[in-house]
């Protein structure tokens, strides 16, 4: 349970509606859902959800009109929004990339579109008609796609990546940082030599660092958010014009 987890559970009841109120409000703004989301089968909507709470949570001096009374008292809840907004300084890749949260393989014969959309992405492996029929008929199953997902991300914040599908394919990209910071794309290798096994984003969640990344543990292969190793980071990068 995080720090952010402990305080939200033991606020008043009151206190508590009203900050749900609150993050409910900031979370259709910027995720434009307005339903009601299942944990079960929405995973980047819950992660999304949180990560406002705890923003609120850790700025509540900026809310307290809004949170220092119950929510049917609140006269302009939207007026909130640009609030948020200014404390968020969230890379513009890494909400994207949180957004894709629990996105998975599907075995068999079936594709995840939007998987299949993030391979799409790398131009090396579709250079010949062969490597496009291959990559269309295996998919994810077929197809390392960290690398892909890092430049599906990018190319969704208006960066170019590398659209390779190689881990490598980062190793010299962009600029060069000395360590983890919220934002940097890192090259791993599991073995502590010089292959580069797996690419992913650094990301910041609680105060601690995340791999939050496509192509990683469950279903054979999903968009999570796991245990960051600094032992196996060979490489930080960040885009040069960001």
């Amino acid at each position: 349970m995080s720090r952010w987890d402990s305080e939200y559970r033991s606020l008043p009841a009151d206190t508590r509606v009203a900050v749900n109120e609150l993050v409910n409000t900031i979370f259709r703004d910027k995720s434009g859902f307005a339903g009601k989301i299942d944990p079960h089968k929405q995973p980047q909507w819950v992660a999304q959800w949180v990560a406002i709470r705890d923003q609120v949570l850790a700025n509540r001096q900026r809310f307290a009109q809004w949170l220092g009374q119950a929510a049917s008292a609140i006269a302009d809840i939207a007026q909130a929004i640009p609030i948020f907004n200014a404390l968020d300084t969230t890379p513009a890749w890494i909400r994207i990339a949180r957004g894709q949260i629990g996105q998975h393989e599907i075995a068999g014969k079936m594709h995840n579109p939007r998987i299949m959309q993030y391979i799409r992405t790398c131009t090396n492996i579709q250079e010949t008609e062969r490597q496009r029929q291959y990559m269309e008929r295996e998919g994810e199953e077929g197809v390392e796609w960290c690398s892909a997902f890092v430049n599906w991300c990018m190319q969704q914040a208006g960066i170019l990546g590398t659209n390779n599908a190689l881990a490598a394919s980062w190793a010299n990209w962009g600029t060069k940082l000395t360590g983890p910071r919220q934002g940097a794309i890192v090259c791993f290798s599991w073995n502590g030599n010089n292959h580069i096994d797996h690419v992913a984003f650094c990301d910041e969640v609680n105060g601690e660092y995340k791999c939050l990344g496509g192509n990683q543990s469950g279903y054979g292969g999903q968009v999570s958010s796991v245990r960051f190793s600094t032992g196996a980071a060979k490489h930080y990068r960040w885009p040069a014009n960001a």
